[in-house]
């Protein structure tokens, strides 16, 4: 019986997803493609490397070979299932040259690929390195952080490896979206029959993070509370977790903490040379740099820097360099020691001075 109500209930939600589709004629008609698939690149000089192709394809029929002082791609031509993305996501024209294509131009459709990267905005350090890569130039700043124009982005993964730190790029795949949805089926038909338990297994209410958020609405349709995914808020939550188990960015979490990559250096402010404009200060999104209690001046705290480089862009003096990290720790050990102490006899002073103020005005008090 429970079997025929799912079929049942699937058959249901795909008709109602046709029904409710507000698909125009001329997003289904076939689009013209590319026609044919190159065995080679015949001009390798104009290729970059970014190594694109590759990323896009789904038969995994390219490998980036060693030419010159730059690596080009080789196509198994076995392989190849002449499906011409890596045609389409070339961004200079290596593999178009000398073969056939058909108009695309203004066509509904967007770069293949087989990797998505989105940029974590609660992540991001500003630093800009991403932008900076990008052989396309599809990176903007925002307010909060860079973002990549994912209809444009060819998955080269430049920015990636650019980056200071692990996590602040997100990566993930058709595959892993197709996995998410099928989990979210699952717990969404469990939900209905009442066999899904929402035990409370979070400590905090999840948060939902717009620039990763691509509006699958997985989680909606697990939640027992309520998601407004317009404004991309949890407005209701039971701590259950299971939002989180469907999203395929993350988009949707409790906390994530930044991981740098470098681990072996660190920044420290020269002192003697520190004008105090505090401009590395105002930069730093990860409160790595604090302001001495004894000097006035900045000083970096090297458990919490990502060595990303962005204070040492902003002071206009260059009074900020890399050493090693023991280095930094030995600088910033002292200056931490002196806000710890002074912060200890600030406290003190204060309750001596509460205690003193409070004996006065009993003692006028018992005056008059």
């Amino acid at each position: 019986m429970a079997s025929s109500l799912f079929y049942l209930y699937e058959l249901v939600r795909r008709i109602k997803r046709v029904v409710d589709a507000k698909t125009e004629e001329k997003d289904y008609e076939d689009k013209p493609r590319y026609r044919k698939v190159p065995p080679i690149v015949k001009y390798p000089e104009k290729c970059i490397s970014c190594e694109a192709c590759k990323g896009s394809c789904p038969a995994y029929a390219i490998e980036m070979v060693k030419y010159e002082n730059k690596k080009i791609p080789k196509i198994n031509v076995d392989s190849c299932i002449s499906c011409a993305n890596c045609v389409e996501v070339c961004p200079t024209g290596v593999l178009e040259i000398d073969k056939h294509r058909a108009e695309v131009e203004g066509q509904p459709f967007s770069i293949p690929k087989y990797y998505y990267l989105q940029i974590d905005e609660e992540i991001c350090a500003n630093c800009g390195k991403c932008a900076l890569v990008c052989p396309i130039n599809i990176i903007s700043k925002s307010e909060k952080a860079y973002h990549i124009n994912i209809e444009k982005c060819i998955s080269c993964k430049e920015c990636l490896k650019a980056c200071p730190l692990e996590n602040a790029i997100i990566v993930f795949t058709e595959k892993d979206v197709h996995e998410k949805v099928n989990r979210a089926f699952k717990l969404k038909v469990l939900k209905e029959f009442n066999k899904l338990k929402f035990d409370e297994v979070l400590k905090d209410k999840p948060h939902i993070v717009k620039s990763l958020c691509v509006e699958c609405k997985n989680c909606l349709e697990v939640c027992p509370g309520k998601i407004d995914i317009e404004n991309k808020e949890v407005l209701e939550c039971v701590k259950c977790s299971y939002c989180l188990e469907v999203c395929p960015t993350t988009a949707i979490r409790v906390k994530k903490e930044p991981i740098a990559k470098i681990k072996d250096v660190c920044y420290i402010v020269i002192e003697e040379e520190c004008i105090g404009c505090r401009a590395c200060y105002k930069v730093c999104k990860f409160d790595a740099i604090k302001i001495s209690k004894k000097t006035r001046l900045p000083y970096i705290v090297p458990d919490n820097c990502i060595v990303c480089s962005l204070c040492e862009k902003e002071c206009p003096i260059e009074a900020i360099k890399l050493v090693s990290l023991d280095e930094a720790k030995r600088i910033s050990r002292i200056r931490v020691l002196e806000d710890d102490i002074i912060e200890r006899l600030e406290r003190d002073l204060c309750n001596i001075m509460g205690e003193y103020a409070k004996k006065l005005f009993e003692l006028r008090k018992d005056k008059h």
